[in-house]
């Protein structure tokens, strides 16, 4: 190998190694933030999922207290023989039980979707960095370095 050859090479090194190196720190504190990210987002997934399970328990209990005021209410009044339910209880209990049904599944369906976007999310930007990485070094290797 000639002088020149050799000094080149000496300096195509001096560069890279600490590039290398800064860029390995930075790969890391990415990670890092990017962990941190996540878990805030995961926190707040628990907390929307606590807010959303008191919801409808505030709605289950809401539909309780109506489902009792039509059954207590008296029935031999003029109004109620004209209502379409017919004064019938159980027809609006069946109604309410619907409806609480259809909400259950509703943010059961929330949760698992955003559980899901979470879980994928994660895996994707974490596989995205290391390739993105991964192209950092390959390119520093391509020096010779």
């Amino acid at each position: 190998m000639s002088e020149t050859t050799k000094k080149s090479a000496s300096k195509v090194k001096e560069f890279t190694e600490p590039v290398k190196e800064f860029s390995g720190l930075v790969k890391e504190n990415y990670l890092n933030g990017l962990e941190f990210t996540f878990s805030l987002f995961e926190q707040n997934l628990k907390a929307f999922s606590a807010q959303a399970e008191h919801m409808f328990d505030l709605e289950k209990e809401f539909m309780t207290n109506v489902s009792g005021f039509y059954k207590d209410f008296p029935k031999d009044l003029p109004f109620v023989k004209d209502l379409p339910y017919d004064g019938s209880v159980k027809k609006v209990s069946e109604h309410l039980d619907r409806y609480l049904t259809f909400r259950k599944e509703q943010i059961q369906t929330a949760k698992n979707m955003t559980e899901k976007f979470a879980k994928d999310a994660r895996t994707m930007a974490q596989e995205n960095i290391e390739r993105a990485f991964s192209l950092f070094g390959d390119y520093f290797n391509r020096f010779g370095a």
